[in-house]
């Protein structure tokens, strides 16, 4: 299935107008998917300073028809994209494939945090220590338009941080004897909004989040989004018509 790959620097209210062709690559035997038509979603993350950020941030929503009118006419390569190019990702997330209505995480920068057992599991003999994910995690789910252009993306960015720790006596066993459990407090955020991208296209998207070594860095986050609809029927009509080897 060969398609215009995209690049859409919603960041600047630009669309790039340079295009290559692709075609979707069927997954591997472990993400196949049931349905003859879903999304292959992919994703990096990127720290980015104060006035990068900004710039994301201040473009918000676009409709399908804002879109399309873009498209229409040439448009400015996007400076951003090309600043992106120049930086390491902080985070590469997997491929991920999702059947219209599915979500799933595209990306995860979380640490372990191990405590000890919290009181009520003392209390009931249990000894393993318990184990905090602290950090953010961004996740998708995805719809495709009729006209199988577009992938409309509900992101969910949630993080998760200690704010507190308590240790707590416990009596644990008819013995009298005491153990010590801690029982800590966190403090979640969640954010969530919605945004169109036309398939095989790339979107610039703001996290709110800040771990504490990016903000320490005077840095944000900023992640691109590229969206591949993935058709069985196209695919096989695309590798009927290819010459024989």
């Amino acid at each position: 299935m060969s398609r215009r790959i995209l690049l859409v620097c919603l960041a600047l209210g630009a669309l790039p107008h340079h295009f290559v062709d692709a075609a979707a690559p069927p997954p591997d035997e472990k993400s196949l998917k049931k349905s003859e038509m879903y999304v292959i979603l992919k994703a990096r993350l990127y720290e980015v300073d104060e006035d990068f950020h900004k710039k994301v941030a201040k473009e918000g929503w676009r409709s399908k028809a804002d879109l399309e009118a873009l498209e229409e006419e040439p448009q400015p390569d996007c400076p951003l994209f090309a600043k992106l190019k120049k930086l390491k990702p902080f985070v590469t997330g997997k491929e991920i494939y999702l059947d219209p209505g599915e979500q799933g995480v595209l990306l995860r920068a979380t640490r372990p945090n191990n405590r000890l057992p919290t009181p009520e599991q003392l209390q009931k003999g249990k000894k393993d220590k318990q184990t905090i994910h602290e950090g953010l995690t961004l996740g998708a789910q995805v719809h495709v338009t009729r006209d199988r252009r577009y992938v409309r993306v509900k992101f969910v960015e949630k993080n998760l941080e200690i704010e507190g720790i308590e240790k707590i006596e416990v009596v644990v066993d008819d013995d009298g004897n005491e153990g010590v459990g801690e029982r800590v407090f966190t403090k979640e955020t969640s954010y969530s909004w919605v945004r169109s991208i036309p398939d095989g296209g790339s979107l610039l998207v703001p996290l709110h989040t800040r771990p504490a070594a990016v903000k320490k860095n005077k840095r944000w986050l900023v992640a691109v989004v590229t969206p591949l609809i993935y058709i069985e029927a196209e695919e096989r009509e695309r590798r009927r018509q290819l010459p024989p080897n």
